[in-house]
């Protein structure tokens, strides 16, 4: 299994470079794990999360009109703003923004320490990143991307210039609770009844409801008595719910 760093690097080749090195590793023989890994964790988890964006169009339809944003928070390699787009563009006219340092994590306070995570991890460059978004074929001229760590970009002039469109899904990918905190706070001036957020790192922390994104989605809850939220999806790592009443 390629490291993070590895990965980075490998993008950097050319093509015919990169087609190379898969021809090279494809006449290696797989051990037993990496077999498994490859022909069923992997699809599994993409399968997972492909029919977690399934579930939310089909609730968007149904419920139509829910317009707006498209927002992720914490988009790395693009994978789930990939799927975002491929799944949303047929239904819905919806903006799209993403979200992220482009410096992978922040500095991992105590609160969210934990052995995988570590601060530089999870590193995509914007321009990788916007390469990687052209290839799968997305329209850039209906993305816009916001960069910066959370806490310094999510500012009230970001948000007075994204206004008045509400949010149609929040797509929170952000695995720890510091970061996980400024973006709730910027995202409330965009809910709407029928806004759909979704977290990612739900389960991450052993489901601990005191840490990562489940401590910060309660608190956040206790601060805005105005508003309510049903319970929507769930996969064994991602948690879905929808906003039912957005308060004054």
């Amino acid at each position: 299994m390629m490291t993070d760093t590895a990965k980075w690097l490998f993008r950097r080749l050319p093509s015919s470079v990169q087609d190379r090195i898969r021809r090279i590793r494809s006449r290696v023989p797989l051990t037993a794990t990496e077999r498994w890994i490859a022909r069923k964790y992997t699809p599994y988890v993409k399968r997972e999360r492909r029919e977690l964006f399934m579930g939310i169009a089909r609730f968007m339809h149904v419920n139509r009109p829910i317009g707006g944003y498209y927002f992720e928070f914490g988009c790395h390699e693009g994978n789930t703003f990939r799927m975002a787009w491929d799944t949303f563009r047929w239904l819905f006219d919806l903006e799209y923004v993403a979200f992220d340092s482009f410096q992978g994590l922040p500095e991992i306070k105590d609160i969210d320490r934990q052995e995988i995570w570590r601060k530089g991890k999870l590193k995509t460059t914007r321009s990788e990143f916007e390469r990687l978004c052209r290839r799968h074929g997305i329209d850039m001229a209906r993305v816009r991307i916001v960069e910066g760590f959370f806490e310094d970009s999510l500012t009230e002039a970001l948000a007075d210039e994204l206004a008045p469109k509400k949010a149609a899904v929040v797509y929170v990918d952000c695995d720890l609770y510091h970061s996980t905190v400024p973006v709730l706070r910027f995202v409330r001036r965009f809910l709407q009844e029928g806004s759909v957020i979704v977290f990612d790192d739900w389960n991450c922390f052993r489901a601990d409801p005191d840490r990562g994104e489940r401590r910060a989605w309660r608190e956040f809850l206790e601060r805005h008595p105005e508003l309510a939220f049903e319970s929507l999806l769930s996969t064994s790592m991602q948690k879905v719910f929808v906003c039912v009443r957005c308060g004054a």
